[in-house]
């Protein structure tokens, strides 16, 4: 569906676009623009893309115009990449055209000095009395990834689904994207605020909320224009959609950072923490741990309670898969007499008769089935709420166990589907290092979050995940007690 008629409209799906500073500079803010524009007009016919420059003809091999006022079209959306002295005017022309939203990539603005700070005045007082609604400036841009619009290359470049991404940074955006695309999340929104002039957090997390291709919203945060109303929204949003913030910002050196980065205000740390705890919001520390806590919360249910079974080949990796879960409020559970017997059935006798179930050693492909019996005897046993498994089918590679490995991942896809259905969250830890399916230039994990099962590096970051997918259980449930 193009545009609406309302600013959500004109961003997100507009009829027309128009690139101000448009440029076949390799490498340039002005290029990727006009490439992105160009691209949301190919993939969608009904859709018309503008560049505007009063030095080039053509640009791209589609005619350039001087001004936007030269445009023979209605413009929805401008996208605006000019430096930051020419905007007042381009702003101006922008209002005479009846451009309904306008993103300014150009920074320049109050994130530098007392100069910027009136430039910025000045753009937004122009923007408000021509009805111009503002993403930026000092941003990367925005992106509807399913209708493949952005201000930027992002919207065609990046992989659709359902996870929302509001940032203040546009490198970290950058970061959780990298991180999304390893662990195979797709994006539905996504917008750099930048020095969110006009629009702020706030206007996009409401948004959102409504959005039906957004089940969760991820964000970057140094600051809150209008806290009070960010954590009423939060209240209200967390209780159908999941909300992952990366907080910035919050000692003395990080604050003056993110005044000067974009004029960010912010605020006291413990405020912030404890405003996020009473909203439902999961805080995180950084891209990966944002991309670990959303995989689990698209893909798997919420735990009952606090129990853990472990499943492991060696025992040090169980005790400190151990050690994690119990750091993080988690407990081993205490394995029923039915599940013993059923491991003392497959398992040498060496085995460590308790939880974590270590496997002595147990580790080809030829014995899967037996790793497939302690796995389903953990998912059954009604004292354990969550499942960890250290034994996954890729811990084994070469040709030689192509076929077992197929038949294998498929057995662990059909033992996910049991867990869920039974309320349990099961994840895996792999060896060390990146994704076997990223290594080498390899492609990323599947896009069908389905039958996905998340896979952490490292036993403290399953047992974070986790410890967040409790805590927001044991939230909603303070919320909604029926």
């Amino acid at each position: 569906m193009l545009n609406d008629g309302s600013v959500w409209g004109a961003l997100f799906s507009p009829s027309s676009i128009a690139v101000i500073g448009a440029n076949e500079v390799l490498g340039s803010w002005g290029s990727d623009a006009t490439r992105a524009a160009l691209e949301a007009a190919r993939v969608n016919p009904q859709r018309r893309a503008y560049p505007v420059n009063p030095t080039e003809k053509q640009v791209m091999g589609a005619p350039c115009y001087p001004t936007i006022n030269d445009v023979p079209d209605v413009v929805d959306l401008a996208i605006i990449v000019v430096r930051s002295t020419l905007v007042p005017a381009i702003m101006r022309q922008c209002v005479e055209k009846r451009v309904k939203a306008a993103v300014i990539i150009s920074a320049g603005f109050a994130e530098t000095d007392e100069a910027g700070a009136r430039l910025e005045a000045e753009v937004v007082q122009i923007a408000r009395q021509g009805g111009i609604r503002l993403v930026g400036p000092n941003c990367i841009g925005h992106a509807d990834v399913t209708n493949k619009v952005g201000a930027l290359g992002i919207g065609w470049r990046t992989r659709p689904g359902p996870m929302a991404i509001i940032s203040q940074s546009g490198t970290v955006s950058a970061g959780i994207m990298g991180s999304a695309g390893a662990s195979g999340i797709g994006i539905s929104k996504f917008i750099s605020t930048g020095n969110e002039a006009d629009l702020h957090t706030e206007d996009y997390l409401e948004f959102l909320a409504k959005d039906p291709p957004t089940r969760l919203i991820g964000a970057y945060i140094e600051g809150l224009r209008e806290g009070r109303r960010f954590f009423e929204l939060a209240r209200e949003i967390t209780l159908t959609k999941p909300i992952v913030v990366i907080k910035a910002g919050g000692t003395e050196g990080s604050g003056r950072a993110a005044r000067s980065h974009t004029s960010a205000l912010a605020g006291s740390d413990v405020v912030y923490s404890a405003a996020f705890r009473q909203a439902g919001v999961i805080r995180v520390e950084d891209e990966e741990s944002l991309c670990d806590i959303a995989l689990a919360l698209l893909t798997q249910p919420l735990p009952r309670g606090n129990t853990v079974g472990i499943l492991t080949i060696g025992g040090g990796m169980g005790v400190m898969a151990a050690e994690s879960c119990e750091r993080d409020g988690l407990k081993m559970a205490t394995l029923q007499p039915e599940t013993l017997a059923k491991l003392d059935a497959v398992l040498p006798p060496r085995w460590s008769h308790g939880n974590p179930i270590d496997m002595v050693g147990i580790k080809t492909m030829d014995e899967f089935p037996t790793i497939m019996t302690c796995l389903k005897a953990l998912v059954e046993d009604p004292n354990v709420d969550s499942v960890v498994s250290l034994v996954t089918a890729r811990n084994y590679g070469g040709d030689q166990f192509r076929e077992v490995q197929a038949k294998a991942e498929q057995a662990l896809a059909d033992l996910t589907r049991t867990a869920r259905q039974m309320g349990k969250p099961f994840v895996v830890i792999r060896r060390m290092g990146p994704p076997p399916s990223m290594m080498n230039g390899g492609e990323p994990p599947p896009a069908n979050l389905e039958d996905r099962i998340p896979e952490y590096g490292h036993p403290r970051r399953a047992a974070r995940v986790l410890g967040q997918l409790m805590r927001y259980r044991q939230y909603l449930e303070r919320r909604r007690p029926d």
